[in-house]
């Protein structure tokens, strides 16, 4: 009896200690700490950038919408859109638009007005429209694979919005994996 309590002690005393151990290391790495996704052509149903050299990643609860791509290659030569939302804890939200006609092939595309559109959206301060007078937008979207058979877009972009009297929106190392939907 006393080998069978020895051996129950023996194996609660390494229960204990592989799940210290596992906190440990896992407190170490910092997972609070966001990070880019790996910039992948797979369909990983990744995307995110730096906001003026912070993660953005799309975020939010259970049930709130956060990463939405559509493309229709049949109309206007390849209609491309990605939503991304980004929520917060106090009810405000941020979100980004990308969209585009004539993506048809992999390629690089401009970001301007007539071209490949940006919206960002802002609850707490500034919204970014493409089509105000007050606001510019430059940059560029790159599709580095567009795969119609396994049905998903993958790419990169960078791009730079500025309205009058808002702080200048710089967005870099973009990227997205995304499954068509």
């Amino acid at each position: 009896m006393k080998t069978l309590k020895h051996y129950s002690f023996m194996l609660l005393a390494l229960c204990f200690l592989l799940i210290t151990g596992m906190k440990c290391k896992k407190d170490s790495q910092n997972p609070s700490k966001e990070q880019l996704p790996a910039a992948t052509q797979t369909g990983a149903n990744t995307f995110g950038f730096l906001l003026n050299g912070e993660v953005w990643l799309p975020k939010g609860g259970l049930l709130d919408q956060k990463l939405d791509l559509s493309y229709d290659p049949s109309y206007k030569r390849g209609t491309f859109n990605i939503i991304a939302k980004r929520y917060f804890d106090d009810g405000s939200f941020q979100s980004i638009s990308i969209s585009s006609f004539d993506i048809s092939a992999i390629g690089t595309y401009p970001i301007a007005a007539d071209k490949v559109t940006i919206y960002f959206n802002n609850t707490v301060s500034c919204s970014y429209h493409w089509n105000e007078s007050s606001s510019s937008q430059n940059g560029t979207l790159v599709i580095t694979k567009l795969d119609l058979t396994n049905k998903f877009i993958s790419g990169t972009f960078e791009f730079k919005l500025e309205k009058n009297g808002c702080p200048t929106i710089n967005a870099t190392q973009g990227r997205f994996d995304m499954k068509i939907e």
